[in-house]
């Protein structure tokens, strides 16, 4: 499980997106607010050119000073068209996994776009690892290997921060070790930077847009606090 960083009712955070050389910005909204003593529900808004948005919620249990992930729901839009909706219910719940068994999902669990909020938990010391189980879609979650791997500088459009810099890799080594190895050496890892400070606001994430070396990467930066 992850540690509950603290964060204050009501955050808002504002956020700049660049795919590769792109110019083109698009707009990421990140508000979290308290429900009760015992939880903190996060409201995502990303806006895109083309009139394309996306509206994420997600539900996060803050019980006994640890941090876990309650459910998700995703709606995009093309204008006023809906184009994709999903949700997901991760406590007290079953669901067919690989191997054709229905078991409950595994813990540590959270989604991509959770990870601005649980990865904040994490334990912010110069070489620690965790495996977390990164839920994808549906029942669909694969083990992530995290390395906070040292403390550092980030200049972004909020300003300069001291931060701390994550590395985040899929791992195949439940399958073969060899395979690992391959896949780490084609795909590129996730970067994350996330405020010293306490609650560690995420600052900074860097993520490949595809699985080959040549696709762009995609930039995530602080842009208002």
């Amino acid at each position: 499980m992850f540690r509950d960083p603290g964060i204050a009712d009501g955050e808002l955070s504002r956020y700049v997106v660049t795919v590769g050389d792109d110019p083109a910005e698009y707009q990421v909204t990140a508000l979290v607010e308290h429900q009760g003593e015992t939880g903190y529900r996060t409201d995502l808004t990303v806006e895109m050119p083309d009139d394309f948005s996306m509206r994420v919620a997600q539900v996060f249990d803050r019980t006994g000073g640890r941090l876990s992930t309650v459910s998700y729901s995703a709606e995009s839009r093309l204008g006023e068209t809906v184009v994709s909706r999903e949700e997901g219910n991760f406590v007290g719940t079953s669901h067919l996994q690989f191997g054709g068994k229905v078991e409950p999902f595994p813990s540590p669990l959270t989604s991509l776009l959770g990870g601005a909020t649980t990865f904040r938990g994490l334990d912010f010391t110069k070489g620690a690892k965790a495996t977390i189980s990164l839920w994808l879609a549906y029942s669909i979650h694969w083990p992530v290997e995290i390395k906070v791997e040292k403390r550092t500088t980030v200049d972004i459009p909020a300003g300069r921060f001291d931060a701390w810099q994550v590395k985040a890799k899929p791992s195949f080594a439940h399958i073969n070790g060899l395979l690992d190895k391959v896949i780490h050496g084609i795909l590129p890892a996730f970067t994350l930077h996330f405020e010293a400070a306490a609650p560690h606001r995420m600052l900074r994430f860097s993520f490949p847009t595809g699985p080959l070396p040549w696709d762009p990467k995609g930039l995530v930066q602080l842009a208002e606090a």
